[in-house]
């Protein structure tokens, strides 16, 4: 009797609990693929897929108290603190100059024209894995070195694999990347452990992925000297290389990731001001990186916000306990569940539209997955983070694409009918992470199990 009056009830019976996130997910969708998406069009979406549940619900009070409960998760307030630090992180580093000046730097490796693909790759890793985005790598990278390839006829198919597959490396292993944090933290994961067993799964990709950029690049050439004329005005801000790196050692210390992320921004803050790569005036300004560090973050704020909302929908109806245990019976072995684990990160991102929103959707359902064979928690965090983002770089619909593909369009003398589909045979880093990750699923490789204190601790 208890449990059914703590149940929450919706018109439509059992299929009553998902009628709110199927109209969401819908609407990610749909507006992804004929309008370019954008968290702002999908913040609206999940709002009115909000207003959708409270209108199916039999209990309007209970709704609302249902509603609160989602924003009363433990885990929420880490993820939302996690992002605007992470922001603010990534502000400093890209106000810095910090970008051009790797662009700069890669540019003095005098290398013909072969390795341009290549040094696009290796220039994205850079900026990504600073930066932790994908999509602001491929923003910063693409008008600079499309147009290059362009007038040195190099397949522009290729340069815009090499450009997403660097800007996905980063974004899966960066540890203020948005997916490696909501990865871990859904997993109930140390971010430390996670970027650290997730590094062989990425390195081995990027590094099979470089030396194709290598050789089929060199193949299509004429092997005339690259010559990419950039200002090196900027190279001090080299220096900042040095925060993702203390990051990475404080994590590895044990620090925690909030403790982490105030001490890089404090020395950020610290070195931009010393090196002047920042102004005192800029940097405290409205428009400098702190404020916009934070501003910028508040729309991705607000979809979570609205995301564990409606999560707990599922949760107060009993409609997740139901699909888990749906899910479950699919589970037969630890392979079995995760090769789940595996289609749930695949399809979820490209359905929603994004590696991020999908990790954050469907990790609940992961984690149970992998907690009931005590399969390691960072396991579960890196074919969670590895897949989603394969599955992003891959997509017509993903953000990366969708920026290389204006770029080409702006090129004069490009091909009118160049599409994504000129792209994803050189999408190797993604193609690599799928394969990598599936490989490992089958095979057993890499899979670890909980120890017993932790098992117990459960």
């Amino acid at each position: 009797m208890e449990k059914r009056e703590s149940t929450l009830k919706f018109y439509g019976g059992t299929i009553g609990p998902w009628i709110p996130v199927l109209f969401m997910l819908a609407g990610m969708l749909v507006s992804t693929v004929i309008g370019g998406g954008g968290l702002n069009r999908l913040t609206m979406i999940s709002f009115f897929a909000l207003a959708l549940g409270f209108l199916l619900a039999k209990d309007k009070k209970h709704y609302g108290k249902a509603t609160l409960k989602g924003l009363q998760n433990p885990m929420l307030g880490t993820i939302l603190m996690a992002y605007i630090m992470a922001g603010m992180l990534a502000q400093l580093l890209r106000q810095s100059g910090l970008i051009d000046a790797l662009i700069w730097a890669v540019s003095k490796v005098e290398l013909n024209v072969g390795f341009i693909p290549l040094i696009g790759f290796l220039t994205c890793v850079l900026i990504s894995t600073s930066c932790g985005t994908s999509t602001g790598s491929v923003t910063a990278v693409a008008p600079v070195l499309l147009p290059l390839a362009a007038s040195l006829n190099i397949d522009l198919g290729l340069m815009c694999g090499a450009i997403i597959s660097g800007a996905i490396f980063g974004d899966n292993l960066a540890p203020i990347s948005d997916t490696t944090i909501s990865s871990a933290l859904t997993q109930e994961a140390d971010l430390g452990q996670v970027v650290r067993t997730r590094f062989p799964y990425a390195v081995i990709s990027a590094g099979i992925s470089a030396v194709l950029f290598a050789i089929i690049g060199v193949q299509m050439s004429n092997g005339a000297p690259a010559e990419i004329q950039l200002d090196g005005s900027t190279a001090k801000a080299l220096v900042l290389l040095v925060l993702p790196v203390i990051m990475v050692i404080m994590m590895r210390k044990g620090w925690d990731l909030m403790a982490t992320l105030i001490v890089c921004n404090v020395l950020g803050i610290i070195l931009d001001l010393a090196l002047g790569c920042i102004p005192a005036a800029t940097m405290f300004s409205n428009d400098g990186p702190i404020v916009a560090g934070m501003s910028g973050m508040m729309v991705l704020v607000l979809y979570v916000m609205l995301l564990f909302q409606l999560l707990e929908l599922l949760n107060a109806s009993g409609a997740f306990a139901q699909m888990s245990h749906g899910m479950m019976k699919l589970c037969k072995t630890p392979r079995s569940g995760e090769l789940v684990c595996f289609l749930v990160a695949s399809v979820g991102s490209v359905v929603t539209g994004g590696s991020g929103i999908a990790i954050v959707f469907f990790g609940s359902l992961v984690r149970s997955i992998t907690k009931s064979f005590g399969i390691d928690r960072c396991r579960g965090a890196n074919i969670l983070d590895g897949v989603a983002c394969g599955a992003t770089g891959l997509m017509p619909h993903g953000n990366p694409t969708l920026v290389s593909l204006g770029v080409v369009l702006t090129i004069e003398g490009a091909d009118p009918n160049f599409s994504f589909l000129n792209i994803i045979p050189y999408n190797f880093h993604c193609w690599g992470l799928l394969l990598i990750f599936l490989a490992s699923i089958l095979t057993g490789i890499g899979r670890r199990f909980e120890t017993a204190p932790e098992a117990a601790a459960e």
